[in-house]
């Protein structure tokens, strides 16, 4: 009986939790370190660093799009403004940048006008990138790259285009190059009946370019390019590159046409392409027939020797586009 009360005493003494302490001891936590509100920051110096790596965060800042995946803000879909400009970054960002100071306003527009490829008017192809019209006259003499899309509005242009004073091309004292994008030849005999005349929208269209070639003042090239119907030999073409000429500019090639200085296109009497098509269409209609009277003949000698007609292999399909 006396054992039993002692054991039961002895029980009585233990702690669980005591045990699990001396077991596995709790680690002791790290004093967090407060930071001392009131100490000093040093601004960092930007504009000591180089102009180049400037820029380069200029860059960053101005034309880093957003990493959800949003829809990006469109440039439309025809010439190189709509390719060839970077995405945009939220304009809270470009906003905040263009604040910070009078300095590095004057930096990053710079910056920004110079990059971009305006267009000199509006076409309806869903581009929310301004005209130069719509620039504020301060930064244009920033801007390096204009663009004038023809083809539009063949029937009725726009009465906005129209060069004047209000688009402020004489500021433009950095645009070597002025870029001329052409979506159709409405002088094209496809374009017979539904055009006003053969030579209205060619006459306008070299009206509208001596225009602004005269109003340019260090303008060197002019970069034509062009949807694959239209040919250097039509005669939308050959006005623009003779007014070009005329007023001393060089002329300079796109890369979604192809054209080069050596294609001879500009020299060809074929002016629309109409006796190339049609000589591959009878070229068609010849190997056709030839191939329709060779299954014939067999046919015929098949007959004469007594044979069974011979199994005849469908016509392959003969296009004058498939031809190289």
């Amino acid at each position: 009986m006396s054992k039993m009360n002692s054991l039961s005493k002895a029980l009585e003494k233990v702690n669980l939790n005591d045990a699990a302490s001396s077991s596995s001891p709790r680690k002791a936590k790290p004093q967090r370190t407060r930071r001392l509100k009131n100490a000093p920051v040093e601004p960092f110096r930007f504009f000591d660093l180089p102009s180049e790596i400037r820029l380069r965060i200029y860059g960053f800042v101005l034309f880093t799009p957003r990493r959800r995946r949003t829809p990006l803000r469109t440039t439309g879909n025809v010439g190189a403004s709509s390719k060839r400009n970077p995405p945009l970054s939220p304009t809270s960002h470009r906003v905040a940048l263009f604040l910070t100071s009078r300095r590095m306003h004057n930096e990053a527009s710079d910056y920004f006008y110079s990059t971009q490829t305006f267009r000199l008017f509006h076409i309806q192809d869903y581009s929310r990138m301004p005209t130069i019209r719509a620039i504020a006259p301060q930064y244009r003499p920033s801007i390096a790259t204009i663009e004038l899309i023809l083809g539009s509005s063949w029937t009725a242009p726009p009465r906005e285009w129209t060069v004047n004073h209000s688009l402020g091309l004489e500021e433009m004292v950095r645009i070597r190059t002025f870029k001329v994008f052409i979506e159709c030849d409405p002088s094209h005999p496809v374009f017979e009946g539904f055009r006003i005349s053969k030579d209205y929208y060619t006459d306008f269209a070299g009206d509208l370019l001596n225009e602004v070639l005269s109003r340019l003042p260090n303008l060197e090239y002019v970069e034509f390019d062009a949807w694959p119907s239209v040919r250097k030999s039509g005669a939308l073409m050959k006005r623009l590159m003779e007014d070009v000429r005329a007023a001393g500019r060089k002329i300079a090639w796109g890369p979604d046409r192809g054209w080069t200085d050596f294609d001879g296109e500009e020299f060809s009497d074929d002016v629309y392409g109409i006796r190339a098509h049609e000589k591959a269409q009878e070229q068609a209609k010849q190997e056709k027939d030839r191939l329709m009277k060779a299954q014939e003949e067999a046919r015929e000698l098949a007959r004469l020797n007594g044979f069974p007609p011979p199994q005849m292999l469908p016509l392959p399909l003969l296009s004058p586009y498939l031809n190289d």
